[in-house]
C-alpha cells in the first residue's frame, strides 16, 4: 500500500458528550505536523484523556472527525493507520501472567512487524525478557510499555501520562528513553507534568473545558510574556521592596526574593543593579529568568478564566 501523505493527527470539530449530557470536547479542532513533538494540556476535566482516546480509536466522537494519516474510525484502512502509531498509556494495563519476551511477541504480531531484539536491547530489558510482567517494578513496567510502543518502529508515538505515579529516578530513565526515540517522530505528549512537557515537547495544545485555547509554539507563546528579574540582598526582601519601591518599581516578594517586572529585563539589570549598591543595598543576586511553560500555562488558562 502506498502511504498517503496526509497530516498524522487531526481533529476536526469534534464534539464528544458522554451519557447523561456530559460533554468532554466542543468543536476541537487541531492538527499535529509531521515531526512535530507537541504536548496536550490543560486543568482535570479539560478533555484530555478522551483526546487521546480518540486518536487510537478506542472512542468515537459525537460528531466531527477523527483521523490517522487522513484516514478516519470508519475507513476500511483505519487499522493500517493505527499500525503506524505507538502509543504508551498512562496505565500499562498488562498481561500479569505474562512473560516480557510473550508480551512483546503478542505486540509484534498485532502489529505485523518488529525486532523484538532491538527493543529489548535499547530499553534495558535482556536480564527481564523470562521475567513475568507482574513481577516488574512500575519502573521497568513503564520501559516495557515503550518498548511494546516500538516495537514496529512507528512514525507516530502517543503518550498519555507516561511517568504518572513514577518515582523520580524512573521518571528521569524514561525521559532519558523518550529523548533518544522522540526525534524523527511525531509525538503528541498528555501530561500534567509542565517541566516534563517543556523537556521534551516544542509546541503545545491547551485545552480548557473541552475546547483547544490554543496551538502555538512554546517559543511563540514566551514571547507574550516578559522575562522578569529575580533579586536577592542581603538585608532581605522587605528593605529590598522598600528601595526598589523608592525607584518608581512595583516588586513582588517571592519568599526571600523580589521579582520585578521591567520592560527588557536584560537591558534594564546592569543599571538598577548598579544604582540598588550604591545605594548601600548588598544584592548577592540579580538574574534574569525567562517564563516557564507553566508561566505561560496559568497565563492562558487564567486569562481565558478572568474573561469566562
Amino acid at each position: 500500500m502506498t502511504r498517503n501523505v496526509h497530516v498524522p493527527l487531526e481533529v476536526s470539530e469534534v464534539t464528544k458528550v458522554y451519557p447523561r449530557g456530559i460533554q468532554a470536547l466542543d468543536q476541537v479542532s487541531f492538527r499535529i505536523s509531521p515531526g512535530e513533538r507537541a504536548c496536550l494540556l490543560g486543568p482535570n476535566g479539560a478533555g484530555k484523556t478522551t483526546l487521546i482516546r480518540l486518536l487510537t480509536g478506542a472512542l468515537r466522537p459525537s460528531s466531527g472527525r477523527v483521523s490517522l494519516f487522513g484516514l478516519g474510525i470508519d475507513d476500511p484502512d483505519f487499522l493500517l493507520a493505527k499500525r503506524r502509531v505507538g502509543i504508551v498509556p498512562q496505565s500499562p494495563g498488562m498481561y500479569r501472567d505474562l512473560t516480557v519476551d510473550d508480551y512483546l511477541q503478542l505486540v509484534r504480531d498485532l502489529y505485523g512487524s518488529g525486532n523484538i531484539a532491538e527493543v529489548v536491547e535499547a530499553f534495558g530489558l535482556a536480564s527481564f525478557r523470562s521475567r513475568r510482567m507482574a513481577e516488574l517494578s512500575g519502573g521497568m513496567q513503564r520501559r516495557l510499555s515503550m518498548a511494546a510502543a516500538l516495537v514496529s518502529s512507528p512514525e507516530v508515538l502517543l503518550l498519555d501520562e507516561p511517568t504518572v505515579g513514577l518515582d523520580p529516578v524512573a521518571t528521569r530513565e524514561v525521559h532519558t528513553f523518550l529523548r533518544e526515540v522522540m526525534p524523527g517522530r511525531t509525538v503528541l505528549l498528555c501530561t500534567h507534568n509542565l517541566a516534563e512537557a517543556e523537556a521534551l515537547c516544542e509546541s503545545a495544545v491547551i485545552l480548557r473545558q473541552g475546547r483547544v485555547l490554543l496551538h502555538e509554539r512554546i517559543a511563540t507563546l514566551r514571547q507574550r510574556i516578559q522575562p522578569v528579574l529575580v533579586l536577592r540582598a542581603a538585608q532581605g526582601p522587605e528593605r529590598l521592596l522598600q528601595a526598589l519601591s523608592a525607584r518608581g518599581i512595583s516588586p513582588t516578594r517571592e519568599e526571600d526574593a523580589v521579582r520585578v517586572h521591567v520592560a527588557d529585563a536584560v537591558a534594564r539589570a546592569p543599571e538598577l543593579l548598579r544604582g540598588l549598591l550604591a545605594e548601600g543595598m548588598d544584592v548577592y543576586e540579580c538574574r534574569v529568568v525567562t517564563p516557564s511553560l507553566e508561566d505561560l500555562f496559568l497565563e492562558v488558562v487564567g486569562a481565558k478564566d478572568a474573561r469566562a
